[in-house]
């Protein structure tokens, strides 16, 4: 196994589905929640967007591939670690799927061996403060 900061993002997130292989439908059905839920307060949230590097725009671009990706493979997703990291954690991909892990790990129902590991492999800084739709 290589050293954690010369691991990928794909390769991070296929540790954490190896590690928590009975966690992988929850974070799936997390994302699945969290994507729908940009949907819902799209509008709001784009009112909402400052200007920085990335824009609202390519944003709910992430949105929209993680939607297409969760719905041609939402069987496979759940059961296999390898599937799951190759399809959410590539390229620019792993921008919304980390936003939803690290929002994920500060979920009551995260628990806290599967936080500390989230918080390890990708960190605890929230890419982007979308909070303040979720109220």
């Amino acid at each position: 196994m290589r050293a954690l900061n010369e691991m990928t993002n794909v390769e991070k997130a296929y540790l954490l589905a190896k590690l928590f292989p009975e966690r992988l439908k929850d974070l799936v059905e997390f994302q699945i929640r969290e994507a729908a839920l940009h949907r819902k307060n799209e509008q709001y949230i784009r009112g909402l967007w400052t200007d920085t590097l990335v824009t609202a725009d390519f944003w709910f671009g992430l949105v929209e591939r993680t939607e297409d990706i969760m719905q041609k493979m939402k069987s496979s997703l759940p059961k296999s670690q390898r599937i799951y990291s190759d399809q959410l954690y590539d390229g620019y991909n792993a921008i919304f799927s980390m936003h939803c892990l690290i929002t994920f790990a500060g979920t009551p129902e995260c628990g806290a061996q599967l936080r500390q590991a989230i918080h390890l492999l990708f960190g605890e800084q929230k890419l982007f403060n979308l909070e303040m739709y979720r109220s």
